[in-house]
């Protein structure tokens, strides 16, 4: 006899379902969700869902739901602002129904398409007192009857576009036992879009639990108590749906969570508090937690399935896991915030575009049996920001970084030697010479550039008062005029034309140089300390594009390229080494 049975749920039952704590957030496309309204629309069918009854024997029982949560919240969606998702399929119509409304208003009464659809999702009763209320209809146009009615009539229209009401959402109810679902759930979810490794281990560890201290026993015990609650909260909100076994109250008396809990409010801990070095994504909090849990057990990151076995491990040191990550992150984040954040950047704003999620961790593990008052500690953390730099432009963490991340877990690699300067250099050297033409800076040339203005120029040549941005050095429309844009040849995307320029040199011409604005020399001690060029390597280099001497271009941009890295690798190896 099949574990399951085929059933229907009305769109009044929705209400019984529940989303369990494992399922991962909204993924749907508006696209998506748009022919999903169509498919709705158009009568066909969908796929079902897969429920499973906390009672099986109780009709009104709530159901948990396994599969299908992409199509239910958008449903839930459509019944709440069916506008939202009619306007888009319906366009002519849309517009028809907005242009018959504010042909009745006078000029100074019109509607922005925001107001209209404002006005349209609210109740009869208030679309006619707003309509009452309008103090300037032109009577000789039409009436306010007229407005309630065109109003009245287009909803209807919605109303229609899809029977909601009458829904019905065809569902499998599994009938199995308990300890089965995260696999039912993982097995489902190989179709579609594919399910992290993160999401699997949280729908596969929920009995892998760990008891947190006692309330303000442990502040910051306490703060990934608050991001695990935060988490399901930001989850709810955005699914339409309650979370199975979720109680905000029950989590703060108990304190009670999982290891996939542990290990993704471990993540939003590091990159809330190491947003310097970790550019935000919505798989970067589990990334960084669990393989943070991992360093921590000196377990191999292409294991982290068996993490649960250390359960109790990671239970008994969480306390000193905590604190590590506190330390390590504040020793990260002061040193980082320094090198990366954007100029005059009036939030945190960093370009962290050398950032990888291997070569950070390799971070922690290096520091992380270290004494912090030692000297191989802090000789260990001044190093990394040289080999920051280095490990990117040498690709070291290309290929095989969890491999390569393993080695600094076990101690067999470390960053306690530092960077010979011939060496960063020689290596600065073939990262310059393989660089190729383009006009569009990458995210490593933004962060090497900052990375260079903040140790140098931009600490100490800046007239106060200015607005500095990232920029072409030889104007992009100076480039654009002389090369061909469908086969780039001048090296306009490289180190050598990239700095932080003042920002009105550029408008309203965008090709003028420091040169031309340098009155009673406000700039000159920027250009000599920025290494811009000097003036008359830049008038040669204007010559060249008139002439289209393509090498001679890229020759000069090569040599100042060279003359930033220099006195990148100088600087960053300032305190780090013994010359």
């Amino acid at each position: 006899m099949p574990d399951y049975r085929i059933d229907k749920l009305s769109v009044d039952e929705l209400d019984r379902i529940k989303l369990p704590k494992f399922q991962r957030g909204f993924v749907w496309t508006k696209k998506k969700q748009d022919d999903f309204v169509q498919t709705l629309h158009d009568g066909y069918p969908f796929g079902t869902l897969l429920v499973y009854p906390e009672n099986d024997n109780d009709k009104n029982a709530s159901l948990q739901l396994l599969d299908g949560q992409q199509r239910l919240s958008t449903i839930r969606n459509y019944q709440r602002e069916p506008l939202r998702f009619w306007k888009p399929l319906n366009r002519d119509e849309y517009m028809q129904a907005f242009t018959t409304v504010n042909g009745m208003l006078t000029d100074e009464e019109k509607l922005t398409e925001s107001e209209f659809d404002h006005i349209v999702n609210q109740p009869e009763t208030d679309i006619a007192l707003w309509a009452i209320n309008v103090s300037k209809i032109d009577d000789s146009k039409n009436s306010t009857t007229s407005i309630i009615e065109t109003i009245h009539n287009f909803k209807e229209r919605i109303d229609e576009f899809v029977d909601i009401k009458h829904l019905q959402v065809p569902m499998i109810v599994y009938l199995g036992g308990a300890e089965h679902i995260a696999d039912v759930f993982a097995n489902l979810n190989k179709g579609g879009i594919p399910l992290t490794k993160y999401e699997v281990f949280g729908a596969a560890w929920v009995n892998a639990t760990i008891r947190l201290l006692p309330a303000e026993e442990s502040p910051l015990q306490d703060q990934i108590l608050q991001y695990v609650k935060n988490y399901y909260l930001d989850m709810q909100k955005q699914a339409e749906f309650d979370l199975n076994k979720f109680s905000e109250d029950d989590l703060t008396q108990d304190r009670t969570i999982t290891l996939p809990e542990l290990g993704t409010a471990l993540g939003q801990y590091v990159v809330s508090h190491l947003n310097a070095l970790i550019p935000y994504t919505d798989s970067a909090a589990q990334e960084i937690g669990f393989g943070l849990l991992g360093v921590a057990m000196k377990l191999d990151n292409r294991k982290l399935n068996i993490l649960n076995t250390y359960k109790q491990k990671i239970a008994d040191s969480l306390e000193d896991i905590l604190q590590k990550t506190e330390r390590i992150c504040n020793n990260l984040q002061d040193m980082f915030a320094i090198l990366l954040r954007r100029f005059k950047s009036t939030g945190n704003d960093y370009e962290n575009g050398l950032s990888s999620t291997f070569k950070t961790l390799s971070y922690f593990a290096a520091l992380w049996d270290l004494e912090p008052s030692s000297e191989e500690y802090q000789h260990t953390l001044r190093n990394i920001k040289a080999a920051y730099v280095y490990d990117a432009i040498t690709s070291a963490w290309s290929s095989h970084g969890d491999q390569r991340l393993l080695s600094y877990c076990d101690g067999s690699r470390n960053y306690s030697a530092p960077i010979s300067k011939n060496q960063f250099k020689s290596a600065f050297d073939q990262w310059i010479k393989d660089q190729t033409a383009g006009i569009n800076f990458g995210k490593d040339i933004r962060c090497l550039v900052t990375i260079h203005a903040n140790l140098s120029y931009m600490s100490a040549s800046v007239p106060n008062g200015e607005t500095f941005e990232l920029e072409h050095i030889i104007a992009r429309k100076r480039i654009n005029d002389a090369d061909n844009p469908k086969k780039r040849s001048i090296l306009g995307n490289s180190l050598g034309n990239c700095m932080y320029l003042p920002k009105g040199i550029n408008n309203p011409k965008k090709d003028r140089t420091l040169y031309e604005v340098n009155d009673h020399n406000r700039y000159s001690q920027l250009i000599k300390d920025s290494e811009y060029f000097s003036e008359e390597t830049m008038n040669q280099i204007m010559q060249a594009l008139s002439n289209r001497d393509y090498t001679t271009i890229n020759n000069l941009l090569q040599e100042r390229s060279a003359k930033v890295a220099y006195t990148l690798v100088d600087a960053l190896l300032n305190g780090s080494i013994r010359l």
